[in-house]
């Protein structure tokens, strides 16, 4: 039995429920509120994988399962005409959200992590810290950790006016099958993280787990994320459906309209190596996401800590989303554990990784500058020799060690 101060957490993906594990760990009684119902292992896709999420998901309890990595040993620049005209040796790995998500979640006793439970406002003194949830529960606990996500209610209350601001760009997003694809697509992607850089676009394809996260030969999926620029007076367009209903900054896959899949697909044709134009043309339902970034002035208010993306988002070009989620999780419970005043102990998290976020976030500003259709002077190489985030968070904890 769980006994000591008591914490809540709002938000049950990964820097919610790494930072209940980390905290129960830690000896503190820990409940998890998540505003969804279901098991949210389908929303994930592709996702890079650090050995700072690895350690930091073992010392949760919840070890990640080599098995589930696939090896990405070299990133290549490929023309339209299938040509190598640079190429990077890098030996990283990635898999799927699902595959982070899942054990973190199996870790988590069942009694503790709340679903459907939407919180509406947080309410606090000296002494103790309140969530207030729709239909008029409430909860209070010693500590709120507000891991709600982008567009946290919590932030939303404290920051008011801090949002995700649009960076003029989208991505696409789908997988394939890999046994679907003709060989030359197989030969192209085996090993490789292969980027294409179209005028004003950049598109990356990878092998990544397939279905049940299966990463033998031939029972594996390609995945791509293609970045396209867009201009403010087709945005609308984009993210509006057949009946006319326009969804914003976010539309459901089946939502998007035919005619715009549709010009993906023809696009793809037009500019693309032929044998990542297949990955694309073979998607039968691609998402679509636009690409906005966040960074937060304060993660520390009295009772209340901010992490992962309630309190920065960034770019997908880091691929160290996951990774950052885990290092705010980890340095939240260090720091509780090093003091015995939690302002002190809050204090302290928020001067780590407010410098964390920041540099993470500059970094993805700088990955994706070249489709926000400002002018830039454009260096593939420099992208693909940059891409990801290994020596920020690699710097990151080295410097918390030492």
């Amino acid at each position: 039995m769980v006994s000591g101060p008591r914490a809540l957490v709002i938000g049950g993906s990964i820097a919610g429920l790494l930072a209940a594990l980390l905290l129960r760990r830690s000896g503190w009684q820990v409940r998890v509120h998540e505003r969804a119902l279901g098991d949210l292992a389908g929303r994930g896709a592709g996702l890079g994988v650090s050995q700072e999420l690895l350690d930091i998901m073992a010392r949760a309890g919840a070890p990640f399962a080599p098995s589930a990595l696939v090896p990405q040993r070299t990133h290549v620049w490929m023309e339209k005409d299938g040509s190598i005209c640079f190429e990077h040796r890098r030996n990283l790995m990635a898999s799927a959200w699902a595959r982070v998500y899942q054990p973190l979640r199996a870790a988590l006793p069942a009694a503790i992590y709340r679903q459907g439970s939407v919180i509406e406002r947080v309410e606090q003194d000296r002494e103790r810290v309140s969530a207030v949830f729709a239909g008029g529960a409430r909860e209070t606990a010693d500590l709120l950790v507000a891991a709600d996500g982008a567009h946290s209610t919590v932030r939303r209350q404290l920051l008011p006016g801090v949002e995700p601001a649009f960076a003029h760009y989208v991505a696409w997003r789908g997988l394939v099958e890999e046994r679907e694809m003709p060989p030359e697509t197989l030969a192209a992607v085996e090993g490789r993280l292969v980027f294409c850089f179209p005028p004003g676009e950049m598109l990356l394809c990878m092998v990544a787990p397939g279905a049940g996260e299966e990463t033998r030969a031939l029972e594996r999926r390609l995945y791509f994320i293609w970045y396209r620029h867009v201009a403010p007076e087709r945005l609308a367009g984009l993210f509006t459906d057949a009946s006319g209903r326009n969804h914003g900054m976010s539309i459901a896959p089946p939502l998007i309209r035919s005619e715009v899949v549709r010009e993906l697909k023809e696009h793809a044709r037009e500019v693309l190596p032929a044998a990542i134009a297949h990955v694309v043309r073979a998607v039968a339902q691609p998402l679509l996401q636009a690409i906005s970034d966040m960074e937060t002035p304060r993660m520390a208010f009295g009772r209340v800590a901010l992490a992962g993306d309630a309190a920065f988002v960034v770019r997908p070009h880091v691929a160290g989303g996951a990774g950052k989620a885990a290092m705010d999780a980890a340095a939240l419970v260090d720091s509780l554990a090093r003091s015995a005043e939690l302002a002190a102990a809050l204090a302290s998290y928020e001067r780590q990784q407010l410098d964390f976020g920041s540099r993470i976030v500059r970094h993805s500003r700088v990955l994706g500058a070249d489709l926000e259709g400002r002018p830039s002077a454009r260096d593939p190489a420099r992208i693909i020799r940059d891409y990801g985030a290994p020596n920020i968070l690699h710097d990151v904890r080295a410097a918390r060690d030492s």
